[in-house]
């Protein structure tokens, strides 16, 4: 019987686009057009600028495009910068408030799509494989865990993991055959980036890099598609060894059957949320209520004397929410540290600030404005999520859950309002918070608007939603 990495190599090269269900098709488009929203975005800002001049200086083969730069440049570079892109403004989807990992699935198959001449079906089905396969890999392992009813962060991590599903959909562009395709797994699990000790919890600013190493990841995982390619051999057996990848990964265990249960039935891609502010999900629940109260009280940012946000013990757990910083430097780490800052960015969305990588440029960083407003923000655990959360993890087996419930209390113009919301907008599980092609189109225009005209966000919106019917992606989607 196939073992685990087995399993899942035969289900990427087994599943044709045929099978892929109506409702994967479109909202796998839809994730990819957001997560290319998210590079188009981040193409001009500064660290974007320092991931180019590395590219250039690498050299090779003009095969695949980099958000922001000029030409093309060798597929794997291309995927390894366009990576760590999509991700710089933190306004990726989010798979149940704890990873973000479309754009590994994004960058890998856009770059071969490009390199090859592959089709858009070709595109689709590589993106919801080679996300259904990174999923399986986070949910079987235990990075976050409850000790005596409080939560906590694992203390080593990492998203190596992730150059599984990277190469997953750069394998499905290159038409890997079975045996390849069990091979390149092997090949993975040696050369992905192992966990680090991130001291995220305790952290008081990011350095260049934010919690995970985004370009190593894609990188290994496109390098080992081309050694598998060529003939390469891999252990086979990587998943199932223990301790092995999974703990090498910093997992404190491993649940080895949610790696393969209901594969090709449970299409995870369905469970992402999508995000519609460039700042971490769980401002996104704080950002929410005060928008809806301040248009249904017809209330001004003057009018606010104070805002407690009630957060997620998750959120919570971080010195980053906990105790947030007073300022922001503004340098090419500014979105890195500005998407975690919750006063700052709650801020902004009260001052009608336009969400988008302006949020983080230096007008805002450095405006006196902003920081007046933030600094009469303040944040506190939300005690009735310990419960919710809590529970996750004793009885659900995935041990995550999909209610992003907080609280929020606003005192303005003498009054006191409290809001309490269960779901963000850009949830998967609802009708009213569903993503749409209406919304993620005008999170386009929020982003790239200023840089973009609105023929060109119309026409990039329109190829991707009718991306079945591209027969070469190379020439015929002009996206970057």
């Amino acid at each position: 019987m196939a073992n685990h990495a087995q399993q899942l190599a035969d289900f990427v090269h087994d599943t044709p686009f045929e099978r892929l269900p109506a409702e994967v098709v479109d909202y796998t488009k839809l994730v990819i057009l957001d997560s290319l929203i998210c590079g188009i975005a981040a193409g001009p800002a500064e660290r974007s600028r320092m991931m180019h001049a590395v590219v250039k200086q690498l050299g090779g083969p003009p095969e695949a495009s980099v958000f922001g730069m000029p030409g093309r440049a060798p597929a794997v570079h291309a995927a390894m910068a366009n990576a760590e892109m999509m991700n710089l403004l933190d306004a990726d989807d989010t798979l149940f408030s704890s990873s973000h990992f479309a754009v590994f699935s994004v960058a890998a198959g856009l770059a071969e799509a490009q390199r090859l001449g592959r089709s858009g079906k070709d595109l689709i089905r590589s993106v919801a494989l080679g996300f259904d396969v990174n999923t399986r890999l986070n949910l079987a392992t235990l990075l976050m865990d409850e000790v005596d009813g409080s939560f906590q962060w694992a203390s080593l991590a990492g998203m190596g993991f992730a150059a599984f599903g990277t190469a997953a959909s750069a394998a499905v562009l290159s038409r890997l055959n079975c045996e390849q395709m069990r091979n390149l797994f092997g090949l993975v699990s040696w050369m992905a980036p192992t966990s680090v000790c991130m001291g995220v919890t305790a952290r008081r600013e990011f350095e260049s890099m934010k919690y995970a190493n985004y370009a190593g990841v894609a990188q290994a995982g496109m390098l080992a598609t081309r050694l598998a390619e060529q003939g390469y051999v891999g252990d086979q057996e990587c998943l199932d060894r223990e301790p092995g990848f999974m703990r090498a990964q910093g997992s404190l265990k491993t649940d080895f059957e949610l790696l393969v249960a209901e594969l090709g039935q449970k299409w995870w891609i369905l469970e992402t949320a999508l995000k519609y502010y460039p700042s971490c999900r769980y401002t996104h629940g704080p950002i929410d209520m005060l928008r809806k109260l301040m248009r249904e009280q017809r209330l001004q940012a003057a009018d606010i004397e104070r805002i407690e946000i009630h957060m997620n013990p998750m959120a919570y757990a971080h010195s980053l929410f906990r105790d947030p910083a007073k300022s922001i430097k503004s340098d090419h780490r500014a979105p890195l540290n500005g998407a975690f800052n919750i006063p700052y960015v709650m801020a902004l969305a009260a001052l009608g600030r336009r969400p988008g990588p302006a949020w983080y440029a230096k007008e805002n960083i450095e405006d006196p404005a902003v920081w007046t407003l933030a600094s009469r923000i303040h944040t506190t655990v939300d005690e009735g999520a310990k419960d919710e959360v809590v529970r996750a993890f004793r009885e659900t087996r995935i041990r995550r859950f999909r209610k992003t419930r907080g609280a929020l209390t606003v005192w303005a113009r003498g009054q006191r309002y409290h809001c309490t919301t269960e779901y963000c907008d850009g949830d998967p599980w609802t009708p009213e918070t569903r993503p749409t092609w209406e919304r993620v189109a005008s999170k386009f225009e929020d982003f790239c608007g200023d840089f973009l005209p609105p023929r060109t966000i119309k026409e990039i919106v329109d190829q991707v939603r009718h991306l079945e019917t591209v027969a070469d992606v190379s020439t015929e989607l002009t996206v970057i």
